[in-house]
C-alpha cells in the first residue's frame, strides 16, 4: 500500500513523512511560539496518531520538531487565557464542569503514545517546557539532544502539571527525590539530567545526527514482526502504567497462545543472534 501524508495531516505544522514502509516521521512545526501548543494543535497531534495507528501498515513512529530551537516551549498561554472567555456569568458548577471536560479531552490526546499499541520515539531538542515534558513522557524511548533544556514549568505559572508528566515520570525515573525537586521548583534541567534519572536512554550530539541515530533506531525495530513489535509494547506499557507481574503474564499468554497458535514464525533464528 502507497504511504499518502495527505491521509493523515490536514495542517501545514504537522509534517507527516514515511521514512521506510511501517516507519512514520511527526514532526511539529509552530516556530512563531517555539511550537507551543493550542487546542487546534494538540486535537491534531491526536488525530494524526490516531489515523497512525488505526493503519495496519503502521510499526514504529518518530516524533520530533522541525523548529531547531525546540521539541515545545509547552501550552500556548495566550490561547489558554482565553478558554473560559464569554463564561462569567455561568455558575460555578457550570464553569467546573466545562473545564474538567476539557482537561480530560487534553489528557486524552497527550495520553495518546502511551495508549497506543505502536511504540513512538521522542527526540528531544531545545527547549521541552511543560506540555512538551508532558507529550515525551507518553513516548516509548526518549533520545535528547545535547544542550536541551528540560522543565515541569507548570508551578512557575502558578498550576499543577496536569497532562501525564506528574504521573509517567514518576514511573520512569530512579531518583524519586529529584522528581519531587523538578516538579516543585520548576527549575530547567539538562539532557545529563534527563539521563542520569533514566528518562532518556541517549544523549546526541545536535538534530542532525539525533534524526539519523533514531532513524537508524526505528529501523532496526520496524525490521521485527508487526505483532511481536506492539505486544512487546503494550506488554511494557502495562507495567510501565502500574500493572502487576501475574497479570501481565497472564495478558502475555492470552496474547502469544493467539499468535502462535498455527506454530512459530519461519525464518533463521540463527541469523538474527
Amino acid at each position: 500500500m502507497v504511504f499518502k501524508a495527505e491521509n493523515f495531516s490536514k495542517s501545514e505544522k504537522w509534517i507527516v513523512a514515511e521514512i521506510d514502509p511501517g516507519f512514520i516521521h511527526v514532526q511539529y512545526n509552530n516556530p512563531k511560539t517555539l511550537n507551543a501548543y493550542d487546542t487546534e494543535d494538540w486535537k491534531m497531534y491526536q488525530e494524526i496518531l490516531t489515523g497512525l495507528e488505526n493503519d495496519p501498515e503502521t510499526k514504529i513512529i518518530l516524533i520530533s520538531s522541525a523548529v531547531p530551537k525546540s521539541f515545545s516551549s509547552g501550552l500556548n498561554l495566550t490561547s489558554a487565557m482565553g478558554l473560559m472567555s464569554g463564561k462569567e456569568d455561568w455558575s460555578f458548577k457550570d464553569r467546573e464542569k466545562f473545564m474538567y471536560q476539557h482537561i480530560r479531552e487534553f489528557q486524552d490526546a497527550v495520553t495518546m503514545p502511551a495508549r497506543m499499541r505502536t511504540p513512538t520515539i521522542a527526540l528531544i531538542n531545545g527547549i521541552c517546557f511543560g506540555l512538551g515534558l508532558d507529550l515525551v513522557s507518553a513516548c516509548s524511548i526518549r533520545v535528547v539532544v545535547e544542550g536541551a533544556r528540560l522543565s515541569i514549568r507548570e508551578i512557575k505559572i502558578g498550576i499543577v502539571a496536569d497532562m501525564g508528566s506528574l504521573q509517567r515520570m514518576s514511573n520512569l525515573v530512579n531518583n524519586k527525590s529529584l522528581m519531587y525537586q523538578y516538579a516543585l521548583t520548576g527549575e530547567i534541567f539538562s539532557a545529563q539530567d534527563a539521563l542520569s534519572l533514566g528518562f532518556v536512554s541517549k544523549i546526541v550530539p545536535d538534530l542532525e545526527s539525533g534524526l539519523t541515530y533514531c532513524k537508524e533506531l526505528g529501523s532496526n525495530i520496524n525490521q521485527n514482526e508487526q505483532w511481536a513489535i506492539k505486544g512487546t509494547k503494550e506488554s511494557i506499557q502495562y507495567m510501565v502504567d502500574g500493572g502487576t507481574h501475574e497479570q501481565g503474564l497472564l495478558n502475555i499468554a492470552d496474547y502469544n497462545a493467539a499468535q502462535l497458535v498455527g506454530g512459530f514464525p519461519k525464518n533463521n533464528f540463527g541469523s538474527k543472534l
